[in-house]
């Protein structure tokens, strides 16, 4: 018997995408229902100013606005109710997404646009991505708003677009930050599409000289769009640990032509700090040496992630669940990877799950695990936080990511 794991998907990938952009607003045309959650999501994910919204397509949750369709409208058709929700709305964008049965009404979704008085530009997403991976719908949307909004301008060979830090991600802002001081220490300008940047980020993002990506799962539409404006990306590497952060600082100085030099000062002073921090420690900085772990990541970044983890801490795996939508290619290499340090049978299909020293999976699911005592450490990565409001970031790329791990796994261990 393995784990079932409940994930979020690719309905609420392309919903989360267009909340993720300042000065758009997710519009749901469907019934209530796939409503419930959603909003309140969005207002963990990403803040924005407080409001209440009344009214029948708010009910004073004022993110995600809904037409609230019933039975009555799935025979008649409902295009009129979303004429009246746009013509509530004050953003610049609406972006709606519709549920996958309203999507087979046929209803005339451009025209309800066209009678409401919403004085913004109305996008329709142009197909539905439920029960596919959460980056699937995510990178759709944002493709899609990147295709309708961004206009092509002379190239700025000082600036870059980041791509692939979705806002489901804890932490997401912590990355961003981060991220962005490596590239304005190397006197470039960055735009972080899809991780709060603004409309206006997107409609001037077409003067910039390339692209580079961070979690490559989440923009391999977006940086299809992209190219289509002339803009080239590059597959920097995802920057998990010290070392994967210093190859993407290198990978995009050596694309653009910066130095890289006052970006890795910067990152160096976390390294320096943490193996000074394991090296005085003495017996307890080996304290996870030869610990073993378990994944459950919904991501490519498993494997830069193991990788790491094994240099750094000797650690081994336990169990490693292996996604579905993962091709040969990653699959063989991580395959590699693993008999290289004599673990080839820790890819499984799901967790059983075994006992462990560190569970990395979402933050539900790696509470669960350790509440269960599968593990003594469950670190959160990537999936639903068992946060119901964010008020310190958790990220689990970069240098502070890094150092977050490494906080965590010796602070639990030294308490059991």
């Amino acid at each position: 018997m393995t784990l079932d794991t409940i994930r979020m998907d690719g309905f609420w990938g392309a919903l989360l995408a267009a909340e993720s952009v300042r000065g758009c607003g997710a519009v749901l045309h469907g019934p209530g229902g796939c409503r419930s959650m959603l909003d309140g999501e969005s207002s963990r994910f990403i803040i924005r100013r407080f409001a209440i919204d009344e009214g029948p397509f708010y009910f004073n949750q004022p993110r995600i606005p809904c037409t609230y369709l019933d039975e009555e409208d799935y025979i008649n058709g409902a295009d009129y109710k979303l004429s009246d929700l746009l013509s509530t709305m004050s953003e610049e964008v609406a972006f709606v997404v519709q549920s996958p049965g309203t999507s087979l009404i046929g209803d005339y979704i451009n025209g309800a646009a066209h009678r409401s008085n919403f004085q913004g530009t109305v996008i329709v997403q142009k197909e539905n991505h439920m029960s596919e991976p959460f980056h699937i719908g995510y990178d759709a949307a944002t493709s899609e708003l990147v295709d309708r909004l961004c206009v092509q301008k002379d190239r700025k060979t000082s600036k870059v677009i980041v791509l692939g830090i979705p806002i489901s991600m804890d932490g997401w802002e912590e990355t961003v930050s981060e991220l962005d001081s490596y590239i304005a220490a190397m006197e470039l300008e960055a735009v972080f599409v899809g991780s709060g940047c603004s409309v206006q980020d997107i409609v001037n993002s077409g003067d910039a000289s390339i692209c580079i990506t961070v979690l490559p799962e989440y923009c391999t539409r977006t940086s299809e769009a992209y190219l289509r404006h002339g803009i080239p990306t590059i597959n920097g590497g995802i920057p998990i640990g010290f070392d994967g952060t210093s190859r993407w600082i290198e990978n995009l100085a050596k694309a653009v032509g910066a130095d890289p030099d006052r970006a890795l000062e910067i990152l160096n002073r976390s390294s320096e700090r943490a193996s000074t921090i394991l090296r005085s420690a003495m017996t307890s900085g080996l304290a996870m040496r030869c610990a073993t772990y378990s994944m459950d990541l919904d991501s490519i970044a498993t494997l830069p992630l193991a990788k790491w983890l094994y240099e750094y801490l000797a650690m081994f795996p336990e169990e490693i669940a292996v996604m579905p939508w993962w091709d040969k290619d990653y699959l063989d290499e991580f395959k590699e990877f693993l008999t290289g340090i004599r673990s080839e049978s820790a890819l499984v299909d799901g967790l059983t799950p075994k006992r462990c020293d560190v569970m990395f999976a979402g933050g539900q699911s790696a509470a669960l695990m350790r509440k269960n005592d599968v593990c003594s450490v469950d670190i959160a990565v990537l999936g639903p936080s068992t946060h119901l409001l964010r008020f310190v970031g958790r990220p689990f790329l970069g240098a502070k990511g890094a150092m977050l791990m490494l906080d965590r796994m010796f602070e639990l261990r030294e308490r059991d």
